[in-house]
Order: C-alpha cells, then sequence, then structure tokens
C-alpha cells in the first residue's frame, strides 16, 4: 500500500517514461571518492558524504549514484555557497536541496538533506536493511532487473511497495 505522498510523486512521472536497468559498474566507487574529496578539499565542508541507492549496494540499477550530506536545516545556509561553487546551480525544495549533474556518463543526484526528516530516516532506514540482510537485497535488485524496459511509475510503484513492506508501512 502507497502512502500519499507516494501517491503525489507518481501522479508527475510521465506516463511514457520508461525505466533502463544497467549492472552495476565499479567505476561509481571512484567517482564517489573523487566528489567526496571535491566536496572535503575543495569546499572545505566536512560533514560526511554518504553514497546510497542501488550503486552503493553494488548492485543491477539506473547506474545513477546518489550522494546525501546530512546536516541540520537551520544551517543549509552555511554549506550552500561552497557547495554551489563547485556543483552550479540547485533545485531547493521542502527540507531538501538537490543537485543534478553527470560524471563518466553516470547520472550524480546529490543532496543536501536534514537527517531528523521522517523520509531521509526512511532512506537510511531502507538503505541499512538492504545491506545487511542479502535475502531482501536480492529480492529489491529482482524487482529492479524485473521492471527493465517497463514504465517508469510502474517500476516506483513495485519500489515503494517493497519499501513499505520492509519498513512495515501502512
Amino acid at each position: 500500500m502507497l502512502t500519499e505522498n507516494q501517491k503525489k510523486y507518481l501522479k508527475t512521472i510521465p506516463a511514457d517514461k520508461i525505466i533502463k536497468i544497467v549492472p552495476f559498474d565499479p567505476k561509481t566507487r571512484d567517482i564517489v571518492k573523487s566528489i567526496r574529496q571535491k566536496i572535503n578539499n575543495d569546499a572545505g565542508i566536512k560533514l560526511g558524504v554518504n553514497f546510497m541507492g542501488a550503486s552503493a549496494l553494488g548492485i543491477s540499477g539506473q547506474g545513477d549514484i546518489e550522494l546525501y550530506i546530512f546536516c541540520p536545516e537551520k544551517d543549509f545556509y552555511i554549506y550552500l555557497p561552497k557547495l554551489e561553487h563547485i556543483f552550479g546551480p540547485k533545485v531547493q525544495g521542502i527540507n531538501i536541496i538537490k543537485w543534478q549533474f553527470k560524471v563518466d556518463g553516470h547520472e550524480i543526484e546529490m543532496y543536501l538533506t536534514d537527517p531528523a526528516i521522517q523520509s531521509t530516516q526512511e532512506q537510511i532506514k531502507t538503505f541499512e536493511m538492504l545491506k545487511n540482510n542479502s535475502k531482501l537485497l536480492e529480492e529489491y535488485e529482482a524487482i529492479k532487473v524485473s521492471a527493465d524496459g517497463q514504465s517508469f511509475r510502474k517500476y516506483m510503484t513495485k519500489k515503494y511497495d517493497f519499501f513499505n513492506k520492509i519498513l512495515k508501512i501502512n
């Protein structure tokens, strides 16, 4: 069963958008290392850069890289100018700021987000559960692989259902 926020998000996905699933690329780890160095050294930011998502889990996925910089929302203003200087313009949402760019053919989604908000806590918990439970991880990868070539909306629905089941939401 989907949450109201998940249902709202699904409605924003174009009906003709198709998902492409690719095998895990070990080069993603080098890309993450390089981005972390830019954040820590070039920007002088000493916050952790958390690598999450399918690439971080070493499984098939969209080939993208998801990075999360956790920081209380009240402190975003401290880090925003430094991050914008290196990564350019951002998209600001509620409790989250997002950058999108490509490195070596990989789509990067980088977020400055408050770890105290519920959606971020759920993402962290889901990631940790998948990382620490090989059976769940295999099931998750099977969902991804079986979705290749299908509608992105259908894929996200299956993904949300799976996450809600393991988190015991609803």
